[in-house]
């Protein structure tokens, strides 16, 4: 029986760029933890020593992969932001609650890069968190519609300081929670009504 052949070589950057589209693929299908850079070498159709020039370990690897869902989810964010025109009070709130349910949403239809953006193998120490909060784009989106509700006065004055926290603790564990399977999928839209309330949201 004929084997495969292994490839050794590939244009100049085809190759990281493969290497990371089947890591996230795999990701995706069967979780970060059964990831090996041998695998993913396999997948492409390379060496396991091609596959160690771009990524000496697997968690650099995974590293990279996470960096790129985190971009994939702002862009979905994004997107449904993009859907809810206009300047007003009732424009910022539709977009808070657009912003919340795309976070879900991204995350209902993957769970497996969800998993893996906000679990272990993207971990990192407390100055590293800042840095990476303050430059994140979803983070920024997320002040944005705070700032929105803030300035068409929908939002509780004494509670901004805090909203950024709140919001992102809530939709999170909220989320983590019905994907694991300990919360039913229609209990989000009650999290977004008891946020709305927390935070003075529309209550005048």
């Amino acid at each position: 029986m004929a084997m495969p052949k292994v490839r050794e070589t590939y244009h100049h950057g085809d190759l990281e760029s493969a290497l990371l589209d089947a890591a996230t693929k795999m990701v995706g299908a069967d979780g970060a933890e059964h990831l090996s850079l041998r695998a993913v070498a396999a997948e492409v159709g390379v060496s396991p020593s091609a596959a160690y020039h771009y990524y000496q370990e697997k968690d650099s690897l995974i590293s990279c992969v996470g960096a790129r869902l985190f971009e994939e989810l702002a862009d979905f964010q994004e997107q449904a932001l993009l859907k809810v025109p206009g300047k007003g009070a009732r424009a910022a709130r539709a977009r808070f609650r657009a912003l919340g349910r795309a976070y879900f949403e991204w995350a209902s239809m993957e769970p497996n890069f969800f998993r893996l953006i906000f679990g272990c193998y993207c971990s990192a120490d407390e100055v590293e968190v800042e840095v990476l909060r303050d430059n994140s784009r979803a983070w920024r989106l997320l002040q944005t519609c705070l700032e929105d509700l803030y300035r068409t006065g929908g939002l509780i004055p004494a509670l901004r300081p805090y909203a950024e926290i709140l919001t992102w603790s809530a939709v999170h564990g909220a989320t983590a929670l019905i994907i694991e399977g300990h919360l039913p999928k229609d209990s989000f839209e009650s999290l977004l009504d008891g946020l709305e309330r927390s935070l003075g949201i529309g209550i005048k």
